[in-house]
């Protein structure tokens, strides 16, 4: 549910999550594209915290690279059909998994290690900070991220017939069953006594 009125869905609990979340109404015959340009990406990605605000905003200043953001929006969908298959217990097909493998590699390569000024010995930095795929890069480390580091019974799709929400459930009892209880979950409820009380 998007609390912050910035036009994307936060309720995915991990950047990934909400990054494959951009493409809203995702069931419907008419999806909302919220990745539609490059400062699309670009904001979404400083939003997620994925990229810092001045180099966000450096990036708003360049050239607005239509090539980028649709190798946003395909790498993307290489992470939904892997969501899509997980949660219908398939596993995922492998022309998606080296996609997503290209793009996590070459975000990598995009990264050098530098000292750290702050606790640890090194840090990873942006090789060139202000090249216009760091956006792309950065979505890339986000859904390996999610992918090697998060444990995959959590990641679950809203219960919700008409929503393709996904999100990380987070819950103690591990029975979250909407991406939002106040959108979706009161819908469902709604819908459930309307069928009751015809029966």
């Amino acid at each position: 549910m998007n609390n912050r009125g910035d036009g994307f869905e936060w309720s995915g609990g991990h950047p990934a999550l909400d990054f494959v979340n951009t493409l809203d109404e995702r069931p419907s015959d008419e999806p909302i594209e919220n990745l539609a340009t490059y400062h699309d990406l670009v904001r979404f990605a400083e939003l997620a915290g994925l990229i810092e605000p001045p180099i966000a905003k450096r990036l708003r200043r360049g050239p607005a690279l239509g090539r980028i953001v649709k190798g946003a929006r395909r790498l993307r969908e290489h992470l939904h059909d892997i969501l899509e298959a997980k949660v219908s217990g398939r596993p995922g097909r492998q022309p998606d998994l080296d996609a997503l493998s290209a793009a996590i590699k070459a975000a990598h390569a995009a990264r050098t290690l530098v000292a750290s000024r702050s606790g640890g010995l090194v840090r990873y930095r942006w090789c060139s900070p202000w090249t216009p795929e760091i956006p792309l890069h950065a979505c890339a480390l986000a859904i390996e991220s999610l992918l090697v580091d998060e444990e995959c019974t959590r990641i679950r799709k809203c219960a919700a017939a008409d929503c393709d929400v996904y999100y990380l459930d987070t819950s103690k009892s591990q029975r979250r069953q909407w991406c939002s209880m106040n959108g979706c979950g009161n819908r469902e409820k709604q819908r459930r006594r309307r069928a009751v009380a015809r029966n």
